[in-house]
């Protein structure tokens, strides 16, 4: 006969609503009824399941619905949209991505979450997996497509867009609102190390916002249609400066020996119709007012400025080249548990905004203005430029030549911060010249 679980679950004492971020106490969760017979709610319409408070519980404590069946799925007693189980017992750690238009992020966002789920078991012993897989299918479609796909054709991801199936649209009152599907992660501690005193149980729920770039811009963000409005919850605010977008980096680039990304690409299509420092001011515009912030008061939350497409530019500072070659973490002691080494990253971060700062101060002049403290991490999410389909003539990359560069970093540094006991920090103590490292945890 199979056994059930007698431990009861440690609940939250306030849940936070990943769609529309209302907070509500755990006992005011509702529950989506099992029964096909059992549709309409106010809010979704009338094909959605209908949504409820339970009274009656089967022997191991599964909510009936109205026709007696037990209930698995639960909702927000607000926007009624369905919440992951993790958000009842695991604090959430909400995270935003942004960006101009065709900046990449889609891109990068698959590469990764794709090496976040290799990376964080066998190297930090973190346990890194989809809260809901639902809510994360067009996430794991990108990831497919990038680096499973095993045609051998060029694979290419769509940009992001401002309507379709990744926001959904609720009735409140009168007024038809629109909010963003977030992509929701757990993370979560694996098996205790021996001379590791923290608690197993110890997870965090990851939620991470992506908009299509467009609804950054300025006027495209009001009540009915409050689709970056996660700003005012995110405690780490990734900015995403794809370099290639500005003409200063593209002259620079073919100055040094020519543009070796092919586009440098089409795809991008010279200088980018929206400047990017735009975009930037825009979004701290926004977090000012969200969090009734004063006018010269600093973000003091985590802002990190992913800079994509290394492959292409980072040869402009050889140091950085040297620095990128490795990735920033190393064993701690002679166990199997990797640490980060922040060092390497604030080294390749100070790199990155020398750079920037000669060709694009502007950018730079934004960002330091809004943050009290900036990180500019290089990333390139495929390693190589595309490739052009000699047939159709469309942009592509092709999976097996992809080699990405330090995109877990952005992710491992956010979370050593906001979540320590997941992904330890160390320093160096000696590095050989081949690169052996003997590395202690901080406070050792």
């Amino acid at each position: 006969m199979a056994k059930y679980p007698t431990t009861r679950r440690r609940l939250l004492k306030e849940v936070v609503c990943p769609h529309c971020w209302t907070a509500f106490s755990p006992e005011n969760v509702l529950w989506i009824s099992e029964d096909s017979s059992l549709l309409g709610d106010e809010r979704l319409g009338e094909n959605a399941r209908m949504r409820f408070l339970p009274t009656e519980y089967d022997q191991y404590g599964a909510p009936l619905d109205s026709k007696g069946t037990p209930c698995r799925d639960m909702a927000c007693p607000r926007c009624r949209l369905k919440i992951p189980a993790p958000a009842l017992d695991s604090p959430p750690i909400f995270m935003s991505i942004v960006g101009a238009p065709a900046c990449g992020k889609s891109y990068y966002l698959a590469s990764s979450t794709w090496s976040l789920r290799r990376k964080l078991p066998s190297k930090f012993k973190v346990n890194f997996t989809d809260a809901d897989p639902a809510m994360n299918h067009r996430l794991q479609e990108y990831e497919s497509l990038q680096f499973l796909n095993e045609g051998s054709g060029l694979v290419r991801i769509e940009k992001t867009q401002v309507q379709g199936d990744l926001y959904d649209v609720i009735q409140i009152g009168e007024q038809t609102v629109v909010l963003p599907q977030p992509f929701v992660f757990l993370a979560s501690r694996a098996a205790r190390q021996p001379d590791d005193e923290a608690d197993d149980s110890y997870s965090r729920m990851i939620c991470l916002y992506d908009n299509a770039g467009e609804s950054y811009l300025p006027s495209n963000d009001d009540a009915s249609s409050p689709v970056t409005r996660h700003l005012a919850k995110s405690k780490c605010v990734f900015f995403l400066f794809d370099p290639t977008q500005d003409a200063r980096f593209r002259r620079k680039l073919a100055r040094s020996g020519g543009v070796e990304r092919g586009g440098v690409s089409s795809s991008v299509g010279g200088e980018a119709a929206t400047r990017q420092e735009t975009v930037f001011s825009e979004t701290a515009r926004r977090i000012r007012s969200l969090r009734h912030m004063t006018t010269n008061e600093r973000f003091e939350d985590l802002l990190i400025v992913i800079v994509s497409k290394a492959d292409a530019w980072s040869r402009l500072s050889p140091n950085l080249v040297n620095i990128l070659a490795k990735e920033p973490f190393a064993r701690v002691g002679t166990g199997d548990v990797y640490g980060l080494r922040r060092e390497k990253i604030e080294e390749a971060s100070a790199e990155t905004r020398e750079l920037l700062l000669q060709l694009t101060p502007e950018f730079v002049s934004s960002v330091e203005s809004f943050a009290a403290n900036a990180l500019y991490v290089p990333v390139s999410a495929t390693g190589i430029g595309p490739s052009v389909d000699p047939e159709t003539h469309a942009e592509g990359f092709r999976v097996e030549d992809m080699r990405p560069i330090w995109t877990t970093v952005p992710m491992l540094y956010a979370l050593s911060w906001l979540a320590s006991d997941l992904v330890r920090v160390g320093r160096a103590r000696t590095e050989d010249d081949e690169g052996n490292v003997s590395f202690v945890k901080d406070g050792d």
